[in-house]
Order: structure tokens, then sequence, then C-alpha cells
């Protein structure tokens, strides 16, 4: 039975518009991430990421406020249903606070390794790639 969850909130060193973009430019989900995506911004049309190892559909896309979309890694079991990802952006003094909820994973372990790496391999990374010299205009970072 689905309904494992994961919640958290995450500090990005940038403007909402600037986090947003970065987890929906392919170029930049790219430099972060070093894998192709595909975000489409009409719901209902096709979400990937990581070389395709995720995919699914965008259920939200309101630039620098929120981001939605439906997650299935390719190693589910085909009639696993996907999981649901939320995303809300806010100003924060240090740049953007991303609220995230991860529903309907099939199991405990799927939510606690997701829960990982969403940090791991996400989160860390756009702050990175916004700290560490990637963004091209850094001085607009937080301004």
């Amino acid at each position: 039975m689905a309904g494992f969850n994961f919640k958290t909130s995450y500090i990005v060193y940038a403007k909402p518009e600037q986090v947003f973009e970065a987890l929906t430019d392919t170029g930049i989900i790219a430099a972060w991430g070093g894998g192709l995506a595909v975000v489409s911004s009409v719901p209902g049309e096709p979400f990937e990421m990581f070389d395709g190892w995720v995919r699914g559909e965008v259920s939200a896309y309101n630039p620098g406020k929120e981001l939605g979309f439906t997650w299935k890694p390719e190693e589910w079991n085909k009639n696993t249903p996907a999981s649901n990802v939320h995303m809300r952006f806010t100003k924060h003094a240090a740049g953007t606070e991303i609220f995230l909820d991860h529903t309907n994973f099939p199991d405990e372990e799927e939510a606690a390794k997701h829960g990982n790496g969403w940090i791991d391999y996400i989160f860390d990374p756009i702050n990175d790639y916004f700290t560490g010299g990637m963004a091209e205009s850094e001085e607009d970072i937080t301004e």
C-alpha cells in the first residue's frame, strides 16, 4: 500500500526565480546535475531528470513560486504508481527557502532513500551551482 511521505525545507543561496530556473532550465540542470533533463512548463507534459532515470508529468508550474511533478524512477516496478513532488519557493534572508513535499512512495525505504537523495543530488548541487561560480551572474544571486 502506498502512502509513505517525505517533507523537508532547504535554504538555497539565490532568489526564488533563480532557484526555480535551476530546477526547470535544462542547461542549468545539466550544469549542476550532470545529466539531461526535460521539464515542460505545461501541466500534464513530460518531466525527466538524470538522463531519464526519473520520469513523470508536470503538475504545477508557477515560476518563482511553486513546481510540481510526478516522479517514478526507472527501477520501480511498472505497476508501482508514481510518487508526487510539490515544491514551494519563498524568499528568505539568505535567498530562498524551498518547502518540499514528496508523497506516495511505495514503502518507507524508498521515502528514506529519496529524502537523502534530495539533499545529496539536488539541493546541495544547486547551492554549489550558485555559490561555487557556475552561475553566470553571481552578483545578482541574493540582492
